[in-house]
């Protein structure tokens, strides 16, 4: 019997030219056979629906008994249960729960094979385990989808020298055989599975013509084995019919071929080949192919046959001028401007049109920026891939949660759960706004990363009650009520209560984790009577979690967590499917056999549209061809006649970004191959359209005038500037004076970092609080009773941060090198002090322009010598100044209290000849200590009065109303960070160019 097969060339709209024909009498030509005894296999349920309205538009009736249009699957669609013969078929296990048995197979094995390196790897990383359960779940479902015997992964093994070899095999042999007899043991079989056996028995009842009436089944590729065989029998029925989309039935012998997977026609090649059919028997249906299916012919032509090229195009003037038109190929120079242009084209259409339009690319990051985009204009898009339900509601608030527990509450985990909009504990939002700033600023700014939320109650409290005390805290701090100081403590404790139970690491099944992480969830959002959609889903995709908790091992939450995780990542929001919308955004699978007056192909960089080709971690080349495996290119191919496909509609505009990230891209070779085609021909891309919107999204956020606004001059009037000042704040005078400005007379101060634990200041802190401790109780003692007596006062000051790795492994080691290195210099430094003095406060009153002012200092240390000289000491751990910066006036710090010292500023010190000042840098790195000295290169006494001179003049200065206080001035380097540099705009107005 001969094979019914035709094809609707690509330009057609498929669909539309198929309803036509069947309301003709295609494929049998008899008007006798009422219309619903048809029966209509299309691949989806997207084109089921749509075949549904075109019948209605092409008959013209308002309501008519339907043919039987039923979805059939294909390589990566849903089959609808319903749709198919189901008569001895056992259920199929759902998705998740198929993975879940894979995952308890793979808890089965490492805990029998203990000590093995593969398992003891696996068993350590719950996200390990997890995506090897994912690897082995996509091998399970190609096998079960190419009808592969699973007996022969042996074979295939056998002939790999991997070191893992054995491991490796053992794994799959015990995922092999034990999964379907679980799933056995529940009455069930893999979805893929039962998708082909349901196929197979469909095929088989055509076959034995128990069907009634014309079949057509139209628009597969038959990229899957049990799906050729349906087509098989449909194409053999004698009331049946087959029909193919865009199968190229004008291409030459030789190229033909010469088709490779990659190719747009090398699954249709495929199954003609299969069938032993020719293909010059394959009849056209509708109109034939036009300009631009000879268009992608040549552009996709094998590269064997490539050189054929300018034979073919000598005499393509015609052909190739109708081919591009209506077409546009559009570069934009990243992927935010490749979506405002596809936007732009959109809106256009819109204004022009009442037709259809639709944005088809695989690339969802594309998609998404697009309908962005599009709302400037409050234009919506019927996106019918959805949104992922972790973006919404209590899904999203349950994976803050998941992350918090795993993170053990650091506070960027804990402070992205607690403002999320749903975390409110049943109260008002300002009320739990208020606590969660609270404790936001009480228990996590300046102050060490804590080791859990009970440490955090403890320290709340001891922070409250240091806080009369504590001169320095931040005003913040200090303005906090007592109410505010109560919240906190009561938020921290709450949080303590339902998070640290799910710390316990005991293992249990997944229903129990889910019911424990319900209660969590429940306490943080309390249930409303009414849910959103979102909520809706996210407790329905929890019930189906816990009813297949037996597929699921047993595990400690740090482990379940992927598998929770996963289920709501793959969840997906979709709205209502508006098949009407006039602008609309498919994916691939669902672009095929939809057609639409104008279509942007959007997203044709290489790795995007063709993606990576990834081989899978189990099965490489030789053994996929060992197994009768299609090899990666397959899928090249196919979205190659998904390309092929939106080409053929009336109006096309293809786009590419030049960058995707911060990496260049490539455009998609299929790109590359319409211009190879285009300059062979002697033909250049219409530029027209690309200059038209890049002109058009320039001018888009581009102001209407542009008046650039001079830096401001910050002049605040004499009475308000400070005429206090530490020796310390006059060098932020002299190198950054808008930091003067912000701190003294705004009265701005940066809050501390969350979590601030290990920092260079932390670290100073600790070492000058040992150093002064040490200098305190040092009697004249030898060097090695001084270092223990420094190691002593070292060790108390480091031990509240002894358990922080970084202080312990890495600070103390290079304190107690610096010790040992510190006494020695400091003995030969003090051979002729009588005294030392540490942390004294210091002041002396001066006038400046017949205005008092004020200078303090706290002085590090002081060496009183015999003579009643004093020496000036600094610590520093990190960088000192040069002598050259401390003669210059960059660094006034120890020469301003020399001078303060002059005055007898200092309470208990008489003397008013200053010897020397000095700083000590007190790394404890390559060079443990080192020591600056003035003295040795300056008379102390000229450069003290040098500084006091200095400082009256500037001073002075800036009690000149006309004097600004100026953004880093005189800063050390031009990397180096200060404070206030957001608030002074200082980049902005650095961008703008010196004249401003």
């Amino acid at each position: 019997m001969a094979f019914s097969v035709y094809s609707i060339a690509s330009e057609q709209h498929f669909l539309r030219v198929l309803a036509r024909a069947v309301l003709d009498g295609f494929p049998s030509a008899r008007r006798d056979v009422a219309l619903s005894h048809w029966t209509i296999l299309l691949p989806n349920r997207r084109s089921a629906r749509l075949m549904e309205r075109l019948f209605l538009e092409e008959s013209g009736a308002a309501a008519m008994l339907l043919p039987r249009i039923r979805p059939i699957g294909d390589i990566d669609e849903d089959l609808v249960a319903d749709s198919l013969p189901v008569e001895g078929v056992p259920d199929a296990v759902s998705a998740t729960h198929h993975l879940h048995a894979i995952l308890a197979l793979i808890k089965q094995w490492t805990d029998d094979n203990r000590g093995q390196s593969f398992a003891d790897e696996i068993a350590a990383s719950g996200a390990q385990a997890f995506a090897l359960a994912q690897s082995l779940q996509q091998l399970v479902e190609q096998f079960e989808t190419e009808d592969v015997d699973v007996d022969l992964l042996q074979t295939v093994y056998d002939l790999d020298l991997a070191g893992h070899r054995q491991s490796i095999l053992d794994l799959l042999k015990i995922v092999t055989s034990q999964l379907p007899q679980r799933l056995a043991q529940q009455n069930c079989i893999g979805h893929a599975q039962r998708r082909n056996m349901m196929i197979r028995l469909e095929a088989e009842r055509i076959a034995k013509r128990k069907h009634r009436g014309p079949i057509v089944a139209a628009g597969s590729t038959g990229t899957n084995p049990a799906t050729r065989d349906l087509l098989f029998a449909v194409a053999r029925d004698d009331m049946g019919a087959v029909v193919l989309p865009g199968l190229d039935r004008e291409i030459d012998d030789a190229a033909w071929n010469a088709i490779t997977p990659e190719h747009p026609q090398f699954a249709l090649k495929t199954m003609l080949t299969q069938w032993g059919m020719p293909r010059s028997e394959v009849k056209a249906l509708g109109l034939p192919e036009g300009p631009r299916m000879w268009l992608m012919r040549q552009a996709l032509r094998p590269a064997e046959v490539a050189d054929e090229w300018p034979t073919l195009l000598q005499k393509a003037e015609v052909p190739m001028r109708e081919a591009l038109q209506h077409v546009a190929l559009v570069e934009a120079e990243t992927r935010a401007r490749e979506a405002d242009l596809i936007a732009l084209r959109l809106r256009q259409h819109v204004a022009e049109s009442t037709g259809k339009a639709a944005l088809i690319t695989p690339d969802r990051d594309l998609a998404t920026r697009v309908k962005a985009s599009l709302r400037r204009w409050n234009l919506t898009i019927d996106d019918s891939a959805g949104e992922p339900l972790a973006h919404f509601g209590k899904a999203a608030l349950l994976l803050l949660l998941l992350r918090c527990v795993e993170d053990c509450a650091t506070p960027a985990s804990l402070f992205a759960l607690l403002y999320h909009r749903d975390c409110s504990f049943g109260l008002a939002a300002e009320v739990q706004r208020g606590r969660v700033e609270a404790l936001d600023i009480a228990g996590f700014r300046g102050l060490p990363e804590a080791k859990g939320l009970s440490h955090v109650v403890a320290r709340l409290r001891a922070r409250r009650e240091a806080m009369p005390r504590d001169l320095h805290a931040h005003p913040l701090l200090k303005n906090l009520s007592e109410e505010a100081w109560d919240s906190a403590e009561q938020l921290a404790a709450q949080l303590d209560a339902l998070l640290t139970p799910l710390s316990d690491g005991l293992e249990r099944s997944l229903a129990e984790h889910i019911t424990r992480l319900l209660r969590v969830v429940e306490a943080l959002s309390p249930r409303e009577d009414t849910h959103s959609p979102a909520d809706q889903a996210f407790f329905d995709v929890m019930a189906a979690l816990a009813e297949g908790s037996h597929w699921h091992p047993v595990l400690a939450l740090s482990k379940a967590q992927h598998s929770l995780v996963h289920a709501l990542a793959r969840e997906v929001l979709r709205p209502p499917l508006r098949d009407n919308a006039q602008l609309a955004i498919y994916g691939l699978s669902e672009a095929r056999l939809v057609s639409a007056e104008f279509v942007v192909l959007g997203g044709l960089a290489e790795t995007v549209w063709p993606e990576r080709l990834e081989t899978g971690p189990w099965l490489n080349r030789p053994m996929r061809d060992t197994l009768k495996l299609q090899q990666p290119e397959r899928d090249i191919g196919l979205t190659a006649h998904d390309f092929a496909q939106g080409m053929g509609h009336p109006k096309v505009m293809v786009t590419w970004p030049k960058r995707l990230g911060t990496s260049p891209a490539i455009p998609s070779r299929w790109v590359l191959r319409l211009f190879a085609v285009m300059a062979a021909a002697g033909h250049t891309a219409d530029s027209h359209t690309a200059k038209t919107l890049n002109g058009i999204a320039d001018q888009m956020d581009a102001p209407q005038r542009f008046a650039p606004v001079r830096r401001p001059i910050i002049s605040p009037p004499v009475s308000v500037r400070p005429t206090s000042f530490s020796v310390t704040r006059v060098e932020k005078l002299v190198r950054d004076s808008y930091w003067i400005y912000a701190r003294n007379i705004l009265n701005l101060r940066p809050i501390d970092a969350m979590g601030d634990d290990i920092d260079a200041a932390l670290r100073g802190s600790l070492v000058h609080a040992a150093l002064h401790a040490w200098a305190r109780a040092l009697p004249q003692v030898p060097i090695t009773e001084s270092l223990n007596l420094l190691l002593a006062k070292g060790r108390d000051a480091f031990r509240p941060y002894m358990d922080m790795p970084e202080v312990s492994r890495f600070w103390w080691p290079r304190f107690e090198r610096m010790a040992a290195a510190f006494v020695v210099v400091d003995s030969n430094l003090r051979s002729d002090t009588i005294a030392t003095l540490t942390e004294i406060d210091g002041l002396h009153m001066f006038e400046v322009a017949d205005v008092k002012h004020r200078l303090t200092a706290r002085a590090d240390r002081i060496d009183i010598e015999r003579d009643g000289a004093l020496r000036l000491i600094d610590y520093k751990t990190g960088s000192v100044p040069t002598v050259k910066q401390i003669t210059s006036g960059f660094a006034p710090q120890l020469t301003l209290e020399g001078w303060i010292a002059q005055n007898q500023g200092f309470a208990g010190i008489n003397g008013v000849s200053v010897q020397d000042v000095v700083y000590y840098q007190v790394g404890g790195g390559s060079a443990p200590v080192t020591l600056t000295s003035l003295a040795l290169k300056q008379v102390v006494e000229d450069e003290i009065s040098k500084a006091a001179s200095g400082l009256k003049r500037l001073l002075e200065t800036f009690q000149q109303p006309s004097t600004a206080y100026i953004p880093r001035h005189n800063m050390e380097t031009e990397e180096a960070y200060s404070d206030y540099d957001q608030l002074s705009r200082r980049l902005e107005w650095q961008l703008q160019g010196p004249e401003l």
